[in-house]
């Protein structure tokens, strides 16, 4: 046979689509990864950033123990405040405790995505938490998604190429040239020769490829559903990712706007208060409380924030942060 007519056309062209979607596909599970591998990253951040707070925590109330002890040795305080101290510190070491713990945890689950072969709990990370505007352009992310996302790309190149297949299926109707060569023992051809060159057709007289062209219009019209379901996880995919971004970004603002100042200043406040003798003990630890309230939730809008501007950049293919 004689690979000259439109099958060899069409049979190429569907191997050299389904290259281009392996391709297509290999780049979106990568897309993937690498926003698994940041947010583990700022989990880790985080976790130690929250680890810091209990530990300050713990310490705030070792010294206050401390404190209360001396003076209720003085009788300026009673027994009740130096018991409440107590209870106060041992529940600080227990949260301290399981921030260790998370610590660990957030430290494995970046190391196993990392694809490390020997996860360590004193693995460490460079990095801190902290605030930088990171400018998105809100109005083309749609575009941005259409033009950069791999699978987009993958779902258009398998439509593609499921009109190719259909086109091969129908090229079979076109009749295959064969040429062929003959060898006759004993008398020679017409041409004094015993060989002589032959070219003929074969004709699909018997079978018309209904079948193979049933599967392609079948697989087109699968490829076009694939097609529109992946541009609708797109728009929902930045829909999203966008409300969770502003939603950070808000949180992160207020907190940066001097309410972690605030807080501080607050708790200086109701410990030279408590010391003086002009505040109760329970005013201390709620203002304990508040603040380190105050610094965790910055912390964790600090986290959402650059997660969620990485989940933007997954969601469109687009890198935001230089």
């Amino acid at each position: 046979p004689l690979d000259v007519g439109p099958q060899r056309l069409y049979r190429t062209r569907v191997a050299g689509l389904g290259l281009r979607a392996a391709r297509s596909d290999t780049l979106d599970a990568r897309r993937q990864i690498v926003f698994a591998v940041r947010q583990a990253f700022y989990d880790v951040l985080l976790s130690e950033a929250l680890r810091g707070i209990a530990s300050e925590q713990r310490d705030i109330f070792r010294q206050l123990l401390t404190a209360d002890s001396v003076r209720f040795r003085t009788g300026d305080v009673p027994a009740r405040d130096v018991t409440k101290s107590e209870v106060e510190l041992a529940r600080a070491e227990a949260d301290l405790t399981r921030a260790d713990a998370q610590v660990h945890a957030a430290r494995l689950t970046l190391q196993l995505l990392m694809g490390s072969g020997q996860p360590d709990t004193a693995f460490t990370v460079s990095g801190a938490l902290a605030w930088r505007r990171v400018d998105i352009p809100v109005d083309s992310l749609a575009a941005l998604a259409e033009r950069n996302r791999p699978d987009v790309r993958t779902a258009r190149t398998r439509t593609e190429q499921s009109h190719a297949i259909l086109g091969y299926a129908t090229a079979e109707l076109v009749p295959t040239p064969i040429a062929s060569l003959i060898y006759q023992n004993g008398v020679p051809f017409g041409n004094g020769s015993n060989y002589a060159l032959g070219l003929g057709v074969s004709l699909p007289l018997l079978y018309w490829y209904g079948g193979e062209r049933e599967r392609g219009r079948a697989g087109v019209d699968a490829a076009e559903v694939a097609e529109r379901r992946t541009r609708a996880q797109v728009a929902n995919d930045v829909q999203t990712a966008l409300d969770a971004w502003r939603s950070a970004r808000g949180l992160a603002e207020r907190y940066e706007s001097g309410l972690v100042t605030k807080s501080e200043a607050a708790l200086e406040t109701a410990r030279y208060a408590y010391r003086t003798g002009a505040s109760s003990l329970l005013k201390l630890l709620d203002a304990i409380r508040t603040h380190a309230a105050v610094r965790s939730d910055y912390a964790s809008a600090l986290h959402d924030y650059w997660v969620g501007v990485y989940a933007l950049s997954r969601a469109t293919g687009t890198e935001f942060v230089r």
